[in-house]
């Protein structure tokens, strides 16, 4: 299973700037208060700031639950070393999320990307720490500017999403009306109209496939993405 955590640092200023990438999360042995704090055996434990409170926490996937099922869990833990959530998981042919700041609180969100080779759900999530729950924000199409050529943004090919600092405010390079036809095992919101499209950097591997018409560029909040896509009664 193919995987990478990786965060986004954004520069802020006062004039437009964009995103400075990604930076890939390093696998860290894993310190003696997880050992002692959690049960069952860590697989693996990354480091990263994922409350933006400047300090970093940790990350642990433990190993899988039951030899007869695909499922494990990755437990979230603050630099104080308390668990602030737990997720389930499945193993999938491909999971692969970064931690990026598109809006204006100091939690980063999750840009996820996970599935299997018949169909990859790409999203934003929205962290709630207090909580410990996830919200999905919205499915989108991701299209990967290289050279100013349009090609479907496999995650293994992203490098940078396109984001900048406009008046204080974070704004994608986005695309509301498009005509990319989705296929394969994926998920389709009922409280989405359609999926728009988000714009990253990057090289694509497969220059031959090219997607679908896509429309007018638009820099937008990510407010102002989810007030034209989504149905507000059915969400």
């Amino acid at each position: 299973m193919k995987k990478l955590i990786a965060i986004f640092i954004l520069t802020l200023s006062t004039s437009v700037a964009c995103a400075q990438g990604f930076v890939k999360m390093d696998t860290i042995d894993t310190p003696a208060e997880l050992t002692r704090l959690l049960s069952g055996h860590i697989n693996r434990t990354f480091q990263v700031d994922f409350d933006g409170d400047g300090f970093s926490d940790y990350i642990c996937q433990l190993d899988f639950q039951d030899t007869t099922k695909d499922v494990y869990k990755e437990i979230w833990i603050n630099s104080h070393y308390k668990i602030v959530k737990t997720i389930e998981k499945y193993s999938m042919d491909y999971d692969f999320f970064w931690l990026v700041n598109i809006d204006n609180d100091p939690e980063p969100e999750i840009f996820s990307a996970a599935g299997y080779s018949d169909g990859i759900d790409y999203c934003f999530i929205d962290q709630d720490i207090k909580n410990g729950k996830d919200r999905i924000l919205l499915y989108f199409n991701p299209v990967i500017d290289d050279s100013d050529e349009n090609y479907w943004g496999y995650p293994w090919d992203i490098k940078d999403l396109m984001i900048r600092l406009d008046n204080g405010l974070f704004k994608l390079k986005c695309s509301i009306n498009n005509e990319i036809e989705r296929d394969g095992e994926i998920t389709i919101p009922d409280w989405q109209k359609g999926f728009p499209v988000i714009c990253f950097s990057g090289h694509s591997n497969q220059p031959d496939i090219k997607v679908g018409t896509i429309g007018a560029w638009e820099w937008l909040t990510i407010s102002e993405i989810l007030d034209k896509v989504i149905i507000k009664d059915k969400k």
